[in-house]
């Protein structure tokens, strides 16, 4: 029988109620932030533009752009950690070039997602800073 790290056995099938579900989705999202170093650099620039954000006293439209294009980013990361976790446990760890480009394909999606990003935030804080 396999057991989990807490002496229990593992869980396989469907959470029975709201509370389960919450717990192992704030579970996924700490493993997330302990393990993502690119994450956790994300959650930087989030609080620096969340922070600059305040000091240019935003519009409720532009904190809706800016707070949009910080959901995109995160989200694009998440999935490309996913992926590459699956990929890496469908292979073994081994090179396969079909998993290369699974890989590569993901983390443009973070690429274009950060260039979105971007765009957005210069829009926001360019009128911001010079209106």
């Amino acid at each position: 029988m396999n057991l989990d790290y807490n002496g229990k056995k593992p869980q396989t099938g469907k959470n029975k109620h709201f509370w389960q579900s919450l717990r192992h989705a704030l579970g996924g999202l700490w493993t997330a932030f302990k393990t993502e170093a690119n994450l956790r650099r994300d959650a930087w620039f989030a609080l620096v533009a969340i922070a600059f954000g305040i000091y240019c006293q935003l519009h409720y439209l532009d904190w809706l752009a800016i707070i949009f294009a910080i959901f995109i980013v995160f989200m694009a990361e998440f999935w490309n950690t996913v992926m590459e976790h699956l990929v890496d446990l469908l292979v073994d760890h081994q090179y396969h070039p079909l998993a290369k480009q699974i890989k590569d394909i993901s983390a443009a999606s973070v690429l274009i997602s950060t260039i979105l990003a971007l765009l957005i935030g210069a829009i926001v804080f360019g009128h911001a800073i010079f209106n």
